[in-house]
């Protein structure tokens, strides 16, 4: 049996950064508040991680008491078909 594999949002950029400046806060203080290490952090702000987990990028936002949307810019890896007019 042949499983369909769903498409996989990539991060176009996030704001966690800047939110960690506004709130005098440091990757150590999220570390603690996710339990997620730091340097796994570092590289999701560094745009090195561009495909996270929904888990990991809801306790991040949690954290920070935002929205995965306020937080993170994705977009769809898969093709779109172009459309066409009629």
């Amino acid at each position: 049996m042949k499983t369909t594999k769903k498409p996989k949002e990539t991060i176009y950029k996030n704001r966690i950064k800047e939110v960690l400046v506004q709130r005098n806060m440091c990757i150590a203080e999220l570390s603690d508040l996710t339990n997620l290490n730091s340097s796994h952090i570092s590289r999701i702000i560094s745009g090195q991680r561009k495909c996270i987990s929904l888990p990991i990028a809801f306790k991040i936002s949690n954290a920070l008491n935002l929205t995965i949307e306020d937080l993170f810019v994705y977009q769809n890896t898969k093709q779109q078909e172009p459309q066409t007019e009629e």
